[in-house]
C-alpha cells in the first residue's frame, strides 16, 4: 500500500512509530558508548588510585625497606603486589589465573584477555633519596563490572523494544482520539451529502482547536449555501408563477377565440390582449437576462474613472421626456464634478432603474415630481444618492422586502401590473457591488427616498483586490 494513500491516522503513526525507535535506538547507543566509556575511566581510576595510596605505607630506612603493618594487599577490588628494583616480588599473592611474566611498565594501563577472565593492570615505579626504587602493581578484575554492564545491555535489549512497542499502541490509540473528531466530521458531512439536507451542521468539538475553527467555517459556508439554494428556489417558484400568468391569459385568448367564428373586432380584440401578454412575458424574459449576465459577470465589472455629476445630468436628460409624459416632473440637484471609480453602465442602470420606479409609482395629481440628489462628504469619503419621490408611498411592512427579486407591492394602489420586482433587486444588487448599500424611507401616501451610499475608499480596494 502507498502511503500517499493510506489514512492520516495511519501516516502519523508510522512518522512517530519511526522517530520513536531511532530515539530509542540513539538514546540506546549513546548509553552503551557512555556507560562502556565510564566503567573504564573509573576502573582505570580505581586501580590508580590505589596504587599511589599504597606508597604511603612503603619507606626506606637505613637502606632497609620497611613496609607498614597497615598494607592491604587487596584494596577495593584491586590486588596490590610489591616488587623490588629488579623485578622480585616482594610482598602480595598474583591471582592464579593472572599470568604473572607480564613485564613491568611504569605509569602505562594494560589490558589483559584469557579464556576466563579480563585484567586491568596499573605499574608505578617510585625513587627513593637512597637511590633505591620499587615497583607497585595494581591488578583489578573487571569480569563483574562487565558481567553488571552486559547484564545492563541485555535488560535493555528486552525492555526497550517492550517500551517501543507499548509507545507504538499508546500513539496510535491517542491518534485514533485525535482524529475521532475527523471522522465524525466526515460521517456529518456524507450524512449531509447524502441527504441532500442542508439545514444539518457539523459537529463542533468543546474545545476550541483547529478543527473547531474548521468546522465553524465550513457551517457558515453550509448556511451560505441553504439560503443561496432557498433564494434559487423562490426565484424558479416565482419566475414560474410570473410565466404562469401571460401564458395561462394567452391561451385562454386562444381558447376563446377559437370556440366559434368571432367578429373582426373580437379578432383583433384578442390579439391584442395575446400582443400585450407576449410583450410583458419578453420584458420579463429580457430583465432576467440582463440580471444573470450582470451577476454572472461580477468579477470582470469594469470600473474607471467617471464624473458621476455629468453622468447623472445625462441620465436625468434622457428620462424628462418620459417623466412628463407619465406626468411627473423630474429635478436635478447635482453636485459637480462628483468622480467615483465605478462602472460607468451599471451606475447608469442603477439611476434609470431608481428614477423609473418613481415615476411608475406616482401619483396622479398635477404636482408630482421626482428629484435626483446627488452629493459628496470629502471627510467622509462617501458619495450619496437620492431619489425622492412624492408617490405613493411604501408601507412600513413592504420596505424590508422591496430589494428581494420578484416582491411586488400590492398592484391595487397603482392600478398597474407592469412591474416585475427586479428594477430594485438588480439597483441593490449593483450597490453592494460597488461597496456601497442602498436604503429607503417612506411613508405611505407621501413619497419615498431612496438612499445610495457609495463608499470612495472600499471602491477603490475592490477593484485593486480583482486585478
Amino acid at each position: 500500500m502507498k502511503m500517499k494513500n493510506s489514512s492520516i491516522k495511519t501516516r502519523v503513526t508510522l512518522y512517530y512509530s519511526i522517530v520513536l525507535i531511532l530515539i530509542t535506538l540513539l538514546v540506546f547507543g549513546v548509553f552503551l558508548l557512555t556507560a562502556s566509556r565510564q566503567v573504564n575511566l573509573v576502573s582505570k581510576d580505581t586501580v590508580m588510585n590505589a596504587v599511589q595510596t599504597s606508597f604511603d605505607d612503603v619507606e626506606f630506612d637505613n637502606n632497609i625497606l620497611e613496609i607498614d603493618n597497615d598494607f592491604d594487599s587487596y584494596h577495593k577490588g584491586v590486588t596490590l603486589l610489591i616488587y623490588s628494583e629488579k623485578g622480585e616480588l616482594i610482598k602480595g599473592s598474583v591471582p592464579g589465573s593472572f599470568p604473572a611474566s607480564t613485564p613491568l611498565s611504569s605509569g602505562t594501563y594494560q589490558e589483559l584477555d584469557d579464556e576466563d577472565d579480563t585484567w586491568l593492570v596499573y605499574d608505578l615505579f617510585n625513587s627513593y633519596e637512597n637511590g633505591q626504587g620499587i615497583w607497585v602493581r595494581g591488578i583489578y578484575n573487571m569480569d563483574s563490572t562487565l558481567r553488571t554492564l552486559n547484564a545492563v545491555k541485555s535488560f535493555m535489549f528486552i525492555v526497550l523494544p517492550i517500551m517501543v512497542f507499548l509507545a507504538i499502541i499508546a500513539g496510535r490509540r491517542i491518534t485514533k482520539k485525535a482524529f475521532m473528531p475527523v471522522t465524525e466530521i466526515t460521517e456529518a458531512a456524507n450524512t449531509i451529502n447524502n441527504g441532500l439536507d442542508l439545514s444539518k451542521r457539523l459537529p463542533q468539538g468543546e474545545s476550541k482547536d483547529e478543527l473547531y475553527y474548521l468546522t465553524e467555517t465550513l457551517n457558515q459556508m453550509i448556511s451560505r449555501l441553504e439560503k443561496a439554494f432557498q433564494m434559487e428556489k423562490q426565484f424558479s417558484s416565482d419566475v414560474s408563477h410570473e410565466l404562469k400568468t401571460p401564458i395561462a391569459v394567452i391561451l385562454a385568448e386562444c381558447e376563446y377565440t377559437l370556440e366559434e367564428t368571432r367578429q373582426i373586432e373580437e379578432y383583433q380584440e384578442s390579439l391584442e390582449n395575446i400582443q400585450k401578454q407576449c410583450r410583458r412575458t419578453m420584458s420579463m424574459i429580457q430583465q432576467l437576462l440582463q440580471i444573470s449576465r450582470t451577476i454572472n459577470t461580477a468579477s470582470s465589472i469594469e470600473r474607471e474613472n467617471i464624473n458621476l455629476s455629468i453622468l447623472c445630468e445625462s441620465v436625468a436628460e434622457e428620462l424628462s421626456l418620459m417623466a412628463e409624459e407619465k406626468g411627473v416632473s423630474l429635478l436635478t440637484e447635482i453636485k459637480p464634478d462628483v468622480e467615483i471609480y465605478a462602472d460607468e453602465t451599471l451606475m447608469m442602470r442603477l439611476l434609470i432603474n431608481l428614477i423609473t420606479n418613481g415615476v411608475k409609482y406616482r401619483r396622479k395629481t398635477d404636482n408630482s415630481y421626482v428629484k435626483l440628489i446627488l452629493t459628496d462628504s470629502e471627510e467622509a469619503e462617501q458619495i450619496k444618492i437620492i431619489i425622492e419621490d412624492n408617490g405613493i408611498g411604501i408601507s412600513e411592512k413592504d420596505q424590508s422586502e422591496i430589494f428581494r427579486r420578484f416582491y411586488k407591492v400590492d398592484k391595487s394602489r397603482t392600478g398597474e401590473d407592469t412591474s416585475f420586482g427586479l428594477g430594485l433587486a438588480m439597483a441593490r444588487w449593483i450597490s453592494e457591488a460597488h461597496g456601497g448599500n442602498i436604503s429607503v424611507e417612506s411613508i405611505l401616501g407621501m413619497g419615498s427616498r431612496f438612499i445610495v451610499t457609495l463608499d470612495k475608499e472600499k471602491s477603490s480596494q475592490q477593484e485593486a483586490g480583482s486585478v
